[in-house]
Formats: C-alpha cells, sequence, structure tokens
C-alpha cells in the first residue's frame, strides 16, 4: 500500500508575492511499482518546517489530514509545501486524484456528471414526493426509472459543497396540467442570509413543452434550492424531475450554448 500526500509550494525568497506551485510527494512501500517509480520518482532530502504558521482569511488555521491530525509544512530548497488537499478543503475547492492517470484535479473533473437523484438533498414531502411508480414515471410517452413529482409546488434542497458549476434539468409538465411552471434557483447555503431570498435564475416549462432541459449556473453554491410553481401561485401543475437530471462542471468540448435546449 502507499501514502499519498500533494503540496502546494509557497516561494520563500525576496519577492514578498507569494509564488505558489504544485508538488506530488509520495511515500511509497516496496511494493510499488518499480517502473513508474524509476521513471517518474526522485528522493529528495526535505525538513518538516513546524515553525510555520498558517492564516486563512484573516484567522490562524491549521491544515490536517482525513483523521484530523494536523499537518506540517515540508522545507525543501528554499520553500515550504503545504497540503494541498487540505488547502482546497479549507478554500471550498473540490479536488480529485486521478491515480490511474496521475492528475490532479483541482476544481472538479470538467466532463464529470452526478446524477441528480444521487445527491444529498432535502424534498418538500406534502407536494413534492419522489416516485418509481410506473404511472409517475412515464412522462411525454417515455418511460422514467425515477421521478420528482410535484403537482402543487415543491422546493428540493441540494447540499453541493461547491463542487458543480451546472445543475442541468430536465422537466416536463404532463397532463392534466394546465398551466406553465417556473423553476428557480435560490442560494441557501450558511453564508447566503438575506439573499436566500432572491432568486438567481428562472426557467419556465409549459405543458405544450416537450421535456425541456434547463441548465442553471450552480458555481460557487454549498447549497442550493429549486422551487418549483405555476406564477399563478397555487393550482395543481403536475411538473415532473426527471432522473436524467444531473450535476457538472461543464463540458468543455461544447463551447458556448444556450441556456435552455428542447430535448428529441
Amino acid at each position: 500500500m502507499r501514502k499519498v500526500e500533494f503540496h502546494l509550494r509557497i516561494h520563500a525568497g525576496k519577492s514578498k508575492a507569494a509564488k505558489i506551485g504544485l508538488l506530488a510527494a509520495a511515500l511509497l512501500a516496496s511494493s510499488f511499482g518499480s517502473a513508474y517509480a524509476a521513471v517518474n520518482l526522485e528522493p529528495i532530502n526535505a525538513f518538516f518546517n513546524r515553525g510555520v504558521s498558517f492564516v486563512l482569511k484573516g484567522e490562524l488555521w491549521q491544515p490536517k489530514d482525513e483523521d484530523g491530525k494536523p499537518l506540517t509544512a515540508i522545507f525543501y530548497n528554499g520553500n515550504n509545501y503545504l497540503p494541498v488537499r487540505a488547502l482546497a478543503e479549507a478554500l471550498k475547492t473540490p479536488i480529485d486524484y486521478d491515480q490511474e492517470n496521475q492528475k490532479i484535479y483541482i476544481g472538479g473533473k470538467p466532463a464529470e456528471k452526478t446524477a441528480i437523484f444521487a445527491m444529498p438533498m432535502e424534498i418538500d414531502n406534502i407536494y413534492a414526493i419522489l416516485s418509481k411508480d410506473a404511472k409517475d414515471t412515464l412522462v411525454k410517452n417515455k418511460q422514467y426509472q425515477e421521478v420528482l413529482k410535484i403537482d402543487q409546488y415543491g422546493d428540493v434542497i441540494f447540499t453541493l459543497d461547491r463542487k458543480f458549476k451546472r445543475l442541468v434539468l430536465d422537466a416536463a409538465v404532463i397532463s392534466p396540467g394546465e398551466h406553465e411552471v417556473e423553476f428557480s434557483l435560490y442560494n441557501v447555503g450558511e453564508a447566503a442570509a438575506n439573499t436566500a431570498l432572491t432568486v438567481l435564475e428562472k426557467h419556465t416549462v409549459s405543458p405544450k413543452d416537450e421535456v425541456k432541459r434547463l441548465v442553471f449556473n450552480v458555481e460557487g453554491l454549498e447549497k442550493a434550492k429549486i422551487h418549483v410553481q405555476s406564477p399563478n401561485l397555487n393550482p395543481y401543475i403536475y411538473a415532473r424531475i426527471l432522473d436524467t437530471s444531473y450535476f457538472d462542471n461543464g463540458d468543455p468540448s461544447a463551447g458556448s450554448s444556450t441556456r435552455e435546449t428542447g430535448i428529441k
């Protein structure tokens, strides 16, 4: 087994501005592949710099590992190296390590998708209910595996932890729905305060529409709420959010695109 730590470098030279780089340092057991080690790893003489303290956004901060143990800067060749995972998590920046391809992703993997119903969420279960019932999952003559059915109004709150840039929402209004339905995005994280009452984005789905794809910008949000309701307030709306919806960090191959499209 091997334990891998990644570190950010802070330059300790004459410049007052800290120069930040990235270093991957690995501690190896004898079972680690010798071919990889020979080509990619180089031994160094470094020191734990226990005299360094950290101030993050004006407050003292102690980096810790996944077990809660304090981490110390590593001093090498005039530079201090900080644990990048601990720092990224403190800054609410997602970080992933692709061991197979030896890549570190800071800010999320660009094309990775997370299905909407696989996300941590809270649902107003009076009028909004997750359903796998065949009569509920038949939407616009297509059978889905699971839907969120909202027959009057409802809220669904997702815990994002700033890991995603987009919510790609597939939605429809089915028979006997007669009214347009608004899907509104709110920031409901702890830091939102009064802005939690401000609509960040709003998209509308008509009963005449086929399944409609709505794209919301959720970048930087810790918690996001989607409120579903007719602008006529309380009529029965028969709205459906489909299991083809997902969160992601954008599609780098798509370039600029419209925020709303129909699904065919």
